[in-house]
């Protein structure tokens, strides 16, 4: 047995622990995975071997034990089966249940995207599976398509969260280690995680938000260039909706991505599973029967059951936490300008953080995953940024024409009242338009300003989607409200427009 690395190299034939290694499986950021098998019973287990280096630590070594321990007490469908943990000399190991499939990363990189009703299926099944993690007190922290395996043939397909505990046990109670490193997948990360605040069971929700979105899409819900725009894009960027890649996606599975991805961790799903159940019932039209509540315990839990049951009665909807008073100028400055500090802090833990290592090409196929601040799936090439005149022109081009499909559409009875295909039409126009805008590629210079402007379209089309629910149910007076928020946007929208250099999206055509 010989130290390379991130790992132990072992070689197939060799045992450890008792347990005779087959072949290596893949490697992660915090050590290797091999698939062995257990004498006596004759059962393969993936055998997780972690790094010397953390196993250094001392931290790490404890919580190693103690997580570990509850790790293999959780007993969930869902879930994959911790058989033993231990260290093999001065090696911590931990040895799980080998499941023999592909992972949900793999299926998304055949397929692209998910149709809705499969995509909510596999995040019902992984909310129900971190319910059960969240109940033993444990948090997972790395919530991503490379942890979720996948048995069983299409359409009756069984989803099992793997790689919870083990990776994450150096972590403290915020999303950063005490040796610097950083806890996550940037993609699908929470922003408390970045910021280093208390991190509980609702920082799994917002990536299981983010996870869904993927599965929607075939995107991530930021796509950005570089890490550092990534971070900066969870931690201030309002949380976008799937509809506006995939038309087909309905709006009330936005509803549920938009809240679940909340800056806020008080105002996102309680649990998991709510998040899961939410989704089901978005998917059928209809809302979840079962009553919001947490289910989370010891360091996962942040409040009482009989808390969320109270609250549940008044949810925040999505479009509040997206809409409304906090989103004036004045404030996002001042929110911009808070976190510019600690986001240069986290992009400095991050490069620490990733040196060394890649992770095999079958790694996540059988639960190894990548390692801390790694990357998830390859990246396409980003299109060259265009020039400030093209912007401009291209820009304008597209709200010429939604300009031009506004004006055809234009009613002012219509508008105050509950007339649904009216609605209808201003809703599929927003959308046309805020999707041609988020195609372009701004130059660096101008790529806050336009972000910002484009938020504030996303911003319009909410309150346009609420004017729309409203009509659906004959509601007068709501459609009134979601109107009038959206022309208190409209002043922001326009100034934003101009800030870019931008003529006829600047111009108000009402």
């Amino acid at each position: 047995m010989a130290e390379a690395g991130h790992g132990i190299e072992l070689s197939p034939g060799d045992e450890f622990a008792g347990y005779r290694i087959e072949r290596r499986l893949g490697r992660g950021g915090m050590g290797v995975l091999y698939l062995a098998v257990e004498p006596g019973l004759e059962r393969h287990v993936a055998l997780k071997l972690i790094a010397p280096e953390a196993a250094a630590d001392e931290v790490f070594t404890r919580r190693f034990a103690e997580e570990s321990r509850i790790a293999a007490s959780i007993e969930h469908p869902n879930v994959v089966p911790i058989y033993t943990a231990g260290k093999e000399g001065e090696v911590p190991f931990i040895a799980m249940r080998f499941v023999a499939g592909a992972d949900l990363a793999q299926r998304l990189t055949r397929e692209g995207r998910l149709e809705p009703a499969a995509a909510v299926e596999l995040i019902a099944q992984v909310g129900n599976g971190l319910d059960a993690i969240h109940a033993a007190g444990l948090v997972h922290r790395d919530v991503k398509p490379a942890n979720v395996l996948l048995s069983g043939g299409e359409g009756s397909e069984h989803a099992y969260i793997t790689d919870f505990g083990v990776a994450r046990n150096v972590s403290t109670e915020s999303g950063l280690t005490q040796t610097g490193r950083f806890v996550g997948t940037l993609d699908y990360v929470a922003p408390e995680q970045i910021s280093g605040g208390a991190v509980d069971a609702r920082a799994d929700v917002y990536a299981l938000g983010c996870l869904l979105f993927k599965l929607l899409t075939g995107e991530v819900p930021f796509p950005k260039e570089g890490d550092a725009a990534r971070l900066f894009a969870h931690l201030n960027d309002p949380p976008p909706a799937p509809s506006l890649y995939v038309p087909a996606v309905s709006m009330a599975l936005d509803d549920v991505v938009i809240r679940a991805m909340s800056k806020s961790p008080d105002d996102r799903y309680p649990s998991a599973g709510d998040l899961g159940r939410a989704a089901q019932a978005a998917l059928r039209g209809g809302r979840p029967t079962v009553p919001e509540r947490t289910v989370a315990t010891g360091a996962a839990a942040t409040r009482t059951t009989e808390t969320i049951a109270a609250e549940s009665t008044a949810a925040p909807t999505a479009e509040t936490a997206v809409v409304g008073p906090h989103h004036t100028r004045g404030r996002r400055r001042l929110v911009l300008g808070g976190l510019v500090l600690a986001l240069i802090a986290v992009v400095a833990v991050v490069v620490l953080a990733s040196g060394g290592g890649g992770s095999d090409p079958n790694a996540s196929a059988d639960g190894s995953g990548e390692g801390p601040a790694s990357t998830s799936e390859p990246r396409q090439e980003k299109p060259k940024p265009l020039s400030r005149a093209e912007l401009i022109a291209k820009a304008d081009a597209i709200c010429k024409e939604s300009q031009g499909r506004y004006e055809e559409i234009n009613d002012k009875e219509s508008e105050l009242s509950a007339d649904i295909p009216y609605a209808e039409a201003l809703t599929r126009n927003a959308k046309s338009r805020i999707g041609g805008l988020r195609k372009l590629t701004p130059p660096p210079g101008l790529a806050d300003a336009f972000g910002e402007y484009v938020a504030a379209q996303e911003r319009v089309l909410i309150t346009d989607k609420r004017a729309l629910e409203a009509a659906r149910v004959g509601d007068v007076a709501g459609v009134e409200a979601a109107r009038e928020a959206r022309d208190a946007e409209d002043t922001e929208r326009y100034e934003l427009a101009r800030e870019v250099g931008l003529k006829v999206c600047s111009a108000n055509p009402g």
